[in-house]
C-alpha cells in the first residue's frame, strides 16, 4: 500500500523556510519550549514532549494540523499541542480518567496565547538582530548592528553625544554625534526591513497587506512603521 506524502514535502513550496526541519528547530526552538513550559508546567514532561517533537520533525516531517491560516506561527503552535496531547495519552493509565487530560488544556486560554506570542516576537526579533550583526559584518563601514545596540541599551540615560562616545570605544574608531544619528537612522530602516523579511518567510501568501497584519498581530508593526519608507508595500 503506498504511503502518504510527507506533509512536510506537501507544504515545503508553501514555507520555503520550513523546508530544512533542523533550521526550524533552531529558529523556532525556544518558542517551542516557552510553550511548553506554560502549556504543561511540568519541567520533565516540557523536557519528554519536546524530545517528541523534535524526533517526529526531524524523522518524520510534519503532519496535518488543521486550519493554519496560512501562518507558520499557527501551525507551529498546533503541532506543538498535538504532540503533547499524544504524549500525555500514551503515558496516563487506561481507562484514562478524564481529568488527567486537563494537563494538557483542550484550547488555550489568554495567557497561553500571550505566551506563545511573546516567544515567538522574541524568536523573530532574535533572528532579525542576527541577520543585522551579520550585514555590519559583511558592510565595513556600515555600524548598524552597534549603533542600534547602543541606542536601545542606553538611550534612556545618554544623548547622541555620548551613545557615539560609546559605540567609538566599541567599533575603536572615531565617530562624531552628528554620524552616529545618521547611522541610527539608517539602522532603524534596516531593521524594520529584515523584520519584514523574516515575517513574509512565515507566511505560506506573504502579500503587503498579510504581512502588515501579521506584524501588527505579534506586536511589532507600530515599532517600526515610523521607520518604513512610504512604497515598502510597493517593494515587496
Amino acid at each position: 500500500m503506498p504511503t502518504q506524502p510527507r506533509m512536510l514535502d506537501e507544504i515545503s513550496t508553501r514555507w520555503p523556510l520550513i523546508h530544512d526541519p533542523a533550521q526550524f528547530v533552531l529558529r523556532y526552538g525556544p518558542a517551542i519550549e516557552g510553550y511548553l513550559a506554560a502549556l504543561v508546567r511540568d519541567p520533565d514532561l516540557v523536557d519528554e514532549i519536546r524530545q517528541d517533537f523534535l524526533v517526529r520533525v526531524l524523522q518524520k516531517g510534519f503532519g496535518p494540523e488543521g486550519n493554519v491560516k496560512g501562518r507558520f506561527r499557527h501551525y507551529l503552535k498546533a503541532a506543538v499541542r498535538n504532540t503533547a496531547l499524544t504524549h500525555w495519552r500514551r503515558k496516563v493509565p487506561r481507562p484514562v480518567d478524564p481529568g488527567l487530560l486537563a494537563q494538557v488544556p483542550a484550547e488555550d486560554s489568554d495567557a497561553l496565547e500571550r505566551e506563545w506570542l511573546d516567544r515567538w516576537r522574541r524568536c523573530v526579533l532574535e533572528r532579525v538582530w542576527e541577520a543585522l550583526e551579520l550585514h555590519e559584518r559583511r558592510h565595513p563601514d556600515n555600524h548598524a548592528h552597534t549603533v542600534l545596540r547602543a541606542f536601545v541599551e542606553h538611550a534612556a540615560d545618554e544623548d547622541s553625544a555620548q551613545l557615539a562616545e560609546r559605540v567609538s570605544g566599541r567599533l575603536r574608531k572615531p565617530l562624531r554625534a552628528d554620524a552616529f544619528r545618521k547611522q541610527l537612522s539608517r539602522a532603524r530602516r534596516l531593521f524594520a526591513e529584515l523584520l519584514i523579511q523574516e515575517v513574509r518567510q512565515t507566511l505560506e501568501n506573504p502579500d503587503p497587506e498579510r504581512v502588515e497584519e501579521e506584524l501588527a498581530d505579534v506586536g511589532l508593526l507600530a515599532e517600526i512603521r515610523p521607520f518604513l519608507p512610504d512604497d515598502w508595500r510597493e517593494q515587496l
